[in-house]
């Protein structure tokens, strides 16, 4: 009899003990939390960072503490650390569309557009995201994708790459003993085509050019019977053919402005960047039934001419993958 009294008294004391010990774990997750938020309302992020980490010591699962930690640590411009919070809280509540855009907000922020796009498209398809939210982020991922399109088109990176290649193939052949010649310079052009959707249609080369044309399988490029075209030029300098970025530019776009003029169709060109090696630019003809989005690459050696052609207006979409296309590919 005693035995059991005994057994039940400390199952009684044990129960004490442990609610005891929940009611101070809530108490003092709150205490922490609070105190977080408080924190991160006056901006101090720093301070904000540790009451999130101490209320996730007594609360893990708090979705609430994960996105305000992760936003801590993004405005104190700590992304990585956003970054993994974010995803930790996706991890925890994949059906909750809040640390889905807080991530976005992150990838946006480091130009990683297509990343950032996937993941609002993502918070914009859960149920727990209501209508006006929804609204919103569908207006917000148009203005994204415009972004995503106009760095594509003036995203110095692949500039210097190439500036830098070709003064480290000067570097090294001067370490050698030797200078750069014609027949270094091949005029071949590496581009990241699909090979399931393009190929190559025509190629016409000699000793002073090269050109070689891709069309959708499909299409007829010979015959001018085409929807997308991507055309690659390159032309020797020679003694008997010198020019200079700018004659090269002005020759090529001022043909198809005198073809427009007399026949009385409109032609509209526009420069996006430009550096004293390269002119990126796009045009479109009769009031946009043909466009192009082209790069001419100059050199002592030759002039290298990358464009991609439409019939019909090229979307935000198409820019941005093009201009991505143009501006990695690899010359030799």
């Amino acid at each position: 009899m005693f035995s059991k009294i005994f057994k039940i008294l400390i199952c009684f004391l044990v129960s004490i003990v442990v609610l005891t010990q929940c009611g101070c774990a809530v108490l003092n997750f709150h205490q922490e939390y609070d105190k977080g938020i408080r924190l991160y309302n006056e901006k101090k992020y720093d301070e904000a960072i540790v009451s999130f980490n101490n209320a996730l010591e007594y609360k893990p699962d708090s979705y609430s503490a994960i996105c305000y930690l992760g936003t801590s640590y993004a405005y104190n411009k700590d992304l990585k650390k956003a970054e993994k919070t974010y995803q930790d809280a996706i991890r925890l509540f994949p059906d909750s569309w809040n640390a889905y855009v807080l991530l976005a907000d992150v990838k946006r922020k480091q130009k990683d557009y297509q990343t950032a796009i996937d993941f609002y498209e993502t918070a914009v398809t859960l149920e727990s995201m209501g209508g006006k939210e929804k609204l919103y982020y569908k207006n917000l991922l148009k203005e994204v994708k415009e972004e995503q399109t106009s760095y594509a088109l003036k995203d110095p990176i692949a500039q210097r790459e190439a500036k830098e290649r070709f003064k480290n193939e000067i570097l090294n052949a001067h370490a050698k003993g030797k200078t750069l010649t014609e027949k270094q310079q091949t005029g071949e052009v590496v581009l990241a085509l699909d090979s399931k959707l393009w190929e190559k249609q025509s190629e016409q080369k000699d000793a002073k050019s090269q050109v070689i044309q891709y069309g959708l399988k499909g299409e007829d490029v010979k015959n001018y019977k085409w929807t997308q075209l991507v055309t690659v030029q390159y032309f020797v300098q020679t003694d008997n053919f010198k020019t200079t970025l700018e004659e090269y530019y002005k020759t090529h776009t001022g043909a198809i402005e005198t073809v427009a003029k007399n026949s009385g169709k409109t032609f509209v060109k526009k420069i996006i960047n430009q550096s004293n090696s390269e002119i990126f630019y796009e045009w479109n003809f009769d009031n946009g039934k043909e466009t192009e989005l082209a790069r001419i690459v100059y050199t002592p050696q030759g002039i290298y001419h990358l464009h991609v052609a439409k019939k019909g207006l090229l979307n935000s979409e198409e820019k941005a993958r093009y201009a991505e296309l143009l501006k990695t590919a690899l010359l030799r």
